[in-house]
């Protein structure tokens, strides 16, 4: 699985917008932000800035998960100074379950802030893996062509041609471990990056040393696969319910 096609599209979109942009830096479940995204949008319809602000004290009571939420997103949708100020607060100790959510609000709250100040505001980027700066975070698997469990000299191999890749194109390799046939990691990719074709080299330098792995590989910036997961990916790759570059998530 790939992102070749869509991937691209976006890298040309933001090429277009002059390449200022803004990455979420923290990993947030896309379920947990598109329900984010669906309650920001309801709160909108009915927005009374001076009931809001003074509210804004029911994010310390007692009142439910529910209700906070939604006070949080109507705060970040006055997108004022004084509303980033409260959501700042509230970050640094918000109640359990609500970290996330209000991450969210916050980031909301500085965008619209910054589109009311600037004539050319920076495009906003959120993944599920977030990223740093001017890089996305990816997560990567590759499985083993006999099915068998990679021993050292193999996982030497794929491992020097791993850190070498994100070497070669100034990304940081964050993690990369080897279980059974699998080999996951995940790190830092500039946005400029078509990682899609890097990777492929990856599989074909490490297969000239031996390292014998499945050209199918496994790239998303939307979620870190479980083994299972990844053993269930690999089952529909091998029965053809999955074909080598087919598209997996983009950014959003």
């Amino acid at each position: 699985m790939d992102f070749s096609g869509t991937f691209e599209d976006f890298q040309k979109v933001v090429r277009e917008n002059g390449g200022d942009i803004q990455i979420m830096e923290r990993e947030v479940g896309l379920d947990t932000q598109m329900a984010y995204m669906r309650m920001s949008k309801e709160v909108k319809n009915n927005l009374t800035p001076n009931l809001v602000m003074a509210g804004q004290f029911e994010l310390w009571d007692d009142s439910s998960r529910q209700s906070k939420r939604k006070k949080l997103a109507a705060i970040a949708s006055l997108g004022r100074p004084d509303a980033i100020r409260v959501l700042q607060s509230y970050q640094e100790k918000p109640d359990s379950g609500l970290e996330d959510w209000t991450y969210l609000a916050l980031q909301e709250c500085k965008l619209i802030f910054q589109a009311s100040m600037l004539d050319h505001p920076p495009m906003f980027i959120s993944t599920g893996l977030g990223g740093r700066g001017q890089q996305l975070r990816f997560f990567g698997a590759f499985f083993s062509e006999d099915g068998l469990p990679l021993e050292k000299n193999r996982q030497k191999v794929i491992s020097g041609e791993i850190d070498y890749m994100f070497e070669k194109f100034g990304g940081k390799l964050e993690f990369l471990a080897f279980s059974g046939q699998f080999v996951t990691f995940w790190g830092l990719v500039p946005i400029d990056v078509s990682l899609n074709e890097k990777v492929q080299a990856v599989i074909d330098e490490s297969n000239l040393l031996g390292a014998g792995l499945r050209k199918d590989f496994i790239l998303t910036n939307v979620k870190k696969l479980t083994y299972n997961e990844l053993g269930g990916i690999l089952e529909k790759i091998k029965s053809g319910k999955i074909t080598y570059g087919e598209n997996s998530e983009e950014p959003i």
